[in-house]
């Protein structure tokens, strides 16, 4: 079969992101690394101190994504990526900052 027709899936990602995430660019590096890499979605400060995410993107981009989330930026140290996979519709193109 000839792998041009196969149609890659997508999927819906929801993060947390905890350790030293704020204050440090992490936002901006992650839009960065979604920009890039055709990522739908959003990034956002939360007020636990952690970083929250929403993901969208093909499989194989999402998971590469996520393997950075775990190293992070130089200015950052992660802890922590909790990751669930999110139900609810969105369809806003592009990645926000919030």
């Amino acid at each position: 079969m000839n792998n041009k027709f196969i149609k890659k899936m997508i999927i819906k990602k929801h993060l947390i992101i905890s350790g030293k995430v704020q204050g440090v660019g992490f936002r901006y590096w992650m839009q960065y690394l979604a920009t890039n890499n055709n990522i739908s979605g959003w990034v956002k400060n939360i007020s636990s101190g952690d970083v929250e995410a929403l993901v969208i993107g093909q499989e194989e981009e999402i998971q590469k994504l996520i393997k950075q989330c775990k190293i992070g930026p130089n200015s950052a140290a992660i802890q922590n990526v909790h990751i669930n996979d999110y139900k609810e519709d969105y369809f806003e193109k592009g990645f926000d900052i919030f």
